[in-house]
């Protein structure tokens, strides 16, 4: 039952309808999730101070992340230019982690859960909505100098336009479709009826964006997942690897001319990865300990740069999740970090196993795939790099590990 201090206070379903709308709003727009995010967490804070933090309930593998953001602010010290790192610690790692403890918190039942999952969903259908029309509008589009810099006229001269809609460029786009896919596809194995057929729609518009991307490291990924379905849910989903061959045989378009150049040697932005990650590479071996500084990575770059060699050139990550953490973080840092990555899909397997019910099963699903699907990503970019991405893939996890059971017994009426 509400303490008798709860009558003081904004009743919690305002907490619960700001955080549907950050939830929707985030991959649409960094700048209005803002104000969304803010008050949600302000009036979520209101709350567990009259109430003693008796809402607040903390993860699996909590001590982890909470190590992370502390260590991410200690190697601020380390920075070239400790008051950015600051500011940038406060506007990612910091409200990464009020953002995953606010969904964890207050998403505490199944029909919390499904509106948060349904809150995602009808934000990425926005996202597609507005890619479509923005691939459909050719000659703006490759007028964009924004498009114009992700494409290769020389390497892939038919390559004229990649779709990246209300996300900052193609790669992170592809990002954020694999997070997306990774759900859509574990509830249409758990749906039926109608519904399946939504979800089937829903996941072709999906790989179908994903395709216009022509990001290949995100293609790649897209075979993670389905090498995770094969693993985790049935073994038949391996037969779809037989298709790669005859698609690649029976087309030519761009799409094949992209996914073979990555075997070619020839690509330039496979040889720049190569160097960045040797650099990366000298950046932890250099400062082991506190890293180079969170968020710091293009302002120590310049005294790393041993392939393009001009100082005029920014480079803001290592294109590598694994290289890029402990570059600006240090080890310590890097194993903090990816203790409780990893430690996502270890918790939403173990869910997993033990729900019964399709939405919980399709839930703690898509939170294995989605960080298969993110780990290979990350081998050869860093998509959570971005804000928004990042916002999504914690808000996904912290609501693939809500527990079960005795939270819903807990969860306050209003």
């Amino acid at each position: 039952m509400p303490s008798a201090t709860e009558g003081f206070l904004l009743p919690r379903r305002y907490v619960e309808r700001l955080l549907l709308a950050s939830l929707f709003m985030i991959p649409l727009s960094s700048v209005l999730v803002y104000p969304l995010l803010g008050c949600a967490v302000l009036l979520f804070l209101l709350r567990q101070i009259k109430l003693s933090f008796a809402e607040v309930q903390l993860p699996p593998l909590s001590a982890f992340g909470a190590g992370f953001i502390v260590w991410a602010l200690i190697s601020c010290l380390a920075s070239p230019d400790r008051l950015f790192a600051l500011f940038n610690w406060i506007f990612l790692p910091l409200q990464y982690g009020l953002l995953y403890v606010l969904v964890y918190s207050v998403m505490d039942t199944k029909e919390k859960r499904k509106q948060a999952v349904l809150a995602f969903f009808a934000g990425a259908l926005c996202v597609m909505a507005y890619g479509l029309y923005q691939y459909a509008n050719v000659s703006d589009m490759g007028q964009d100098l924004m498009t114009q810099s992700w494409v290769d006229p020389e390497r892939f001269p038919l390559l004229r336009r990649r779709m990246y809609a209300t996300l900052e460029n193609p790669n992170l786009f592809g990002g954020y479709l694999l997070m997306m896919i990774s759900y859509a596809a574990s509830f249409f194995l758990f749906l039926t009826g109608r519904k399946k057929i939504i979800a089937a729609v829903f996941g072709f518009l999906l790989v179908l964006c994903l395709a216009l991307t022509y990001s290949r490291g995100a293609w790649v990924s897209l075979a993670a997942i389905v090498a995770g379905l094969a693993v985790f849910y049935d073994k038949r989903f391996g037969f779809l690897f037989l298709l790669v061959p005859v698609i690649l045989l029976a087309y030519h378009g761009q799409v094949t001319e992209r996914f073979l150049s990555l075997f070619s040697g020839e690509d330039t932005s496979l040889v720049l990865r190569l160097a960045l990650w040797e650099s990366s590479r000298a950046m932890v071996e250099d400062h082991p300990f506190f890293g180079v500084g969170w968020g710091s990575y293009f302002l120590a770059y310049p005294k790393y740069n041993f392939f393009i060699q001009d100082a005029r050139v920014i480079i803001f990550h290592a294109h590598n999740l694994f290289l890029d953490i402990p570059a600006e973080t240090g080890l310590p840092g890097g194993i903090l970090y990816f203790i409780f990555f990893f430690g996502q899909a270890f918790f939403s397997w173990r869910l997993y196993k033990k729900s019964n019910g399709p939405f919980d099963k399709a839930l703690s699903l898509g939170g294995i795939l989605m960080v298969i699907a993110l780990t290979v990503s990350g081998v050869a970019d860093h998509v959570l790099f971005a804000r928004s991405v990042s916002l999504c893939f914690w808000s996904l996890a912290a609501l693939s590990l809500s527990e079960r059971g005795s939270r819903e017994s807990k969860n306050h009426k209003e």
